[in-house]
């Protein structure tokens, strides 16, 4: 074999080998950023506020890829602002702007737009890289300042990233590498753009929680304000209803002397209004000790069978003069024990036969007391008006009346909410069934049985 066959051997391995040492390179590089990422989306799952999750971010990315500075900054195009959510350095960087007593945490960057950098990046949406500091922070750090902080941080190139989401523009991505940005290989520069998106999102659905939680105090804030209101002006009512209930029912007895047929049908019309009123401003103050925690509850054994059986004789007259036929039927009247609080259940006992009467054109209601298990379970069951999921799904929250309403216009919207409320603070539930429209409904709780 000849000289020059070898130097020719020679140059085939050489060059070679420098594939593979290329090859070898990008395959590392494809490596760290799959790791970077991984370790990225990690992050973004657990982390919501926008400040540590900033932190977090960056801290990963000064250190995987080896960066002298990282920084966050969000964007608020109402201000024309750049501000601060995180820097993160390596530790020699970290000692420089320490020495120089500069903190880029606290140095917002004002009128974004009017400086041809960062208008590039946050109106043209495009990434830049720059020499120095100074063309975006200004007169914040002098030219002066920043050669020594060049000087002990190594800094060699400042790349900026807009961070867009949904059309928007969130912020901006700052990193400070220590060689020029000529240097970065494509594979590198490949690693860097592939980290924006992840950023972006993460941000964006950081800021997007922030904004559901700060919505949700200040839904919560509102209620308390609603609920204290409700409880002032429902005690300011109770008081002159008591008083207005109680001369309209001395002028129906005669205590004022007899008056005419029409004087005494307006006054019955009175005292009627009155009492529909005192049940809903009954119901609003509920509601309130329901909301505030006020709600007590007087535990002890008692017959469900004996108040349903009680309150359908009591309502039996009401709805026979709707030509509807009101009955009850139950099984073993020693099976019906249940613990709770007598008169809260007999409310809601009362809620659900009057609503069936209410809602019911004609036909038939039957009221039922039965144990099945060890439940003891109470249904109504009538022949009215039926009703859609829809309006079933809706049905038991506050204000909520369904179609009902246009038959009767009297009510809160406030008893079923209670009735829920009630039973299940009893660790009971209730539960309503139809079949659809004009096919009747089925009123239903559940409490556990007196053992």
């Amino acid at each position: 074999m000849d000289e020059n066959t070898n130097v020719k051997n020679e140059e085939q391995i050489e060059e070679i080998n420098k594939e593979i040492y290329k090859r070898n390179f990008e395959l590392a590089v494809v490596n760290k950023t799959l790791s970077l990422l991984k370790k990225l989306y990690q992050i973004s799952l657990f982390e919501i506020a926008p400040q540590v999750l900033s932190e977090q971010l960056s801290q990963v990315i000064v250190h995987d890829l080896k960066m002298e500075m990282v920084g966050i900054l969000s964007y608020d195009d109402k201000k024309d602002i750049l501000v601060p959510l995180h820097f993160s350095y390596s530790d020699r960087c970290k000692e420089a702007f320490s020495v120089q007593n500069i903190s880029l945490q606290n140095l917002p960057i004002l009128n974004c737009t009017e400086n041809k950098i960062l208008n590039e990046v946050i109106l043209a949406r495009v990434s830049t890289s720059i020499d120095s500091m100074v063309d975006i922070w200004g007169n914040n750090i002098t030219q002066e300042v920043y050669t020594r902080l060049t000087q002990m941080c190594h800094i060699k190139t400042i790349t900026l990233y807009p961070l867009v989401t949904s059309n928007k523009v969130l912020g901006v991505l700052l990193m400070g590498l220590n060689r020029p940005h000529s240097e970065v290989s494509e594979r590198e520069q490949e690693t860097m753009d592939s980290l924006i998106d992840v950023v972006a999102v993460s941000l964006d659905k950081a800021y997007l929680y922030e904004e559901l939680a700060n919505a949700n105090e200040k839904l919560k804030s509102l209620d308390a304000l609603k609920t204290e209101f409700l409880s002032l002006a429902s005690h300011q009512l109770r008081s002159p209803l008591t008083a207005i209930k109680g001369y309209a029912s001395m002028v129906l007895e005669g205590d004022f002397g007899e008056i005419n047929p029409q004087a005494k049908d307006a006054v019955e019309r009175v005292f009627q209004s009155t009492m529909n009123l005192t049940k809903v401003v009954e119901d609003l103050l509920d509601v309130s000790k329901i909301e505030q925690g006020g709600m007590k509850y007087e535990m002890a054994p008692f017959n469900l069978c004996d108040i349903s059986s009680d309150m359908t004789k009591d309502l039996s007259i009401v709805a026979e003069k709707k030509g509807l036929h009101l009955v009850f039927e139950s099984g073993s009247a020693s099976e019906c024990m249940v613990n709770g609080d007598k008169e809260k259940v007999r409310q809601v006992v009362l809620n659900f036969i009057d609503n069936s009467i209410k809602y019911t054109k004609e036909g038939s209601i039957t009221v039922a007391v039965h144990k099945i298990n060890n439940k003891i379970t109470f249904t109504v069951k009538d022949t009215g008006m039926g009703m859609t999921p829809e309006i079933k799904a809706t049905l038991f929250q506050k204000f909520s009346r369904g179609d009902g309403a246009r038959m009767n216009t009297g009510g809160s919207g406030l008893g079923l909410y209670l009735a829920k409320e009630i039973i299940e603070a009893h660790k009971g539930k209730v539960d309503v069934l139809s079949e659809g429209l004009g096919k009747g409904s089925t009123f239903l709780f559940e409490m556990d049985a007196l053992q």
